[in-house]
C-alpha cells in the first residue's frame, strides 16, 4: 500500500468510533515537527494551533478517512501498537500520544466554487506510547 510516514502527536482523534458530528470519518489531528509543520502550511495544507495543559503545543494538520456509508465503518484505518502488532482500542486515544501516521495526500477542483481543495488520507496509524490497559 502506497502511502508517506511521519511521526508526532495526536490530538482529537476518533480511531475507536466515527466522528459523526458533520461528514462521518475517522481522524486525528497531527502535531509533527517544526520542519513538518512548515511544509504542509507552505502546501496549502489547514493548520491549527493545539492547546495542552493550557499552554500552545504546536500546530496541527488534519488526517481523516470519509465513512462513505454504515457498512464501511468496517473500514477504519488500520491500527497497530510500537512492536507492530493490530491494536484495538476500547477508547479515544488521549490527547499528546505518541503517534507514526501513514496516509496519502489528495488534492481535487471543487465543481461548486472551482477551488483547489487538498486533503490527508488517513492509512494506518501506529501507537508508540504503551499500550493502554484494558481496566
Amino acid at each position: 500500500m502506497e502511502g508517506k510516514v511521519i511521526e508526532g502527536k495526536a490530538f482529537w482523534c476518533f480511531l475507536y468510533h466515527p466522528d459523526i458530528t458533520s461528514n462521518p470519518q475517522w481522524s486525528l489531528r497531527l502535531v509533527p515537527s517544526e520542519i513538518e509543520q512548515q511544509r504542509f502550511k507552505k502546501s496549502g495544507h489547514q493548520m491549527n494551533m493545539e492547546v495542552l495543559n493550557n499552554k500552545d503545543f504546536g500546530m496541527s494538520v488534519l488526517f481523516r478517512r470519509k465513512v462513505k456509508h454504515m457498512d464501511d465503518v468496517l473500514e477504519k484505518p488500520l491500527l497497530f501498537d510500537a512492536n507492530k502488532k493490530p491494536l484495538e482500542l476500547f477508547e479515544e486515544l488521549p490527547n499528546g500520544s505518541n503517534v507514526m501516521v501513514k496516509y496519502s495526500e489528495w488534492e481535487g477542483i471543487s465543481k461548486s466554487d472551482n477551488l483547489l481543495y487538498k486533503g490527508l488520507d488517513l492509512i494506518a496509524v501506529i501507537l508508540l506510547d504503551k499500550t493502554p490497559s484494558l481496566f
